[in-house]
């Protein structure tokens, strides 16, 4: 049996993104997302980074900033590395497929 690793995300930046070239090339977007929960006093919000590999292309990531709501769709991904230390560390990150801006 086939797994299934599908995301959708609706929440606001938490920062501008960045934008930096891997050593392929690529264009990579980093984004932090905010998303609240609850409508009471209690609410709790929770964090995501998000990747995107723009393949040379800002132009999704120019118009967006710090603040604006945005629609994430893509998959999780889970990195898992040691410190210098010796100490197992893990972080489960979303790499989008596409990056819709919903405005302020």
């Amino acid at each position: 049996m086939r797994g299934y690793n599908r995301v959708i995300l609706i929440g606001s930046l938490t920062r501008d993104p960045e934008i930096r070239y891997n050593p392929k090339g690529e264009c990579v977007g980093k984004l932090t997302i905010a998303i609240p929960n609850g409508r009471d006093s209690r609410t709790t919000t929770d964090y995501f980074d998000i990747l995107v590999f723009l393949r040379d292309r800002k132009d999704p990531l120019e118009k967006i900033q710090k603040g604006h709501w945005v629609l994430i769709e893509g998959k999780m991904k889970q990195r898992r590395w040691e410190t210098p230390e010796g100490q197992s560390r893990t972080k489960v990150e979303i790499i989008a497929d596409s990056v819709e801006h919903l405005g302020k």
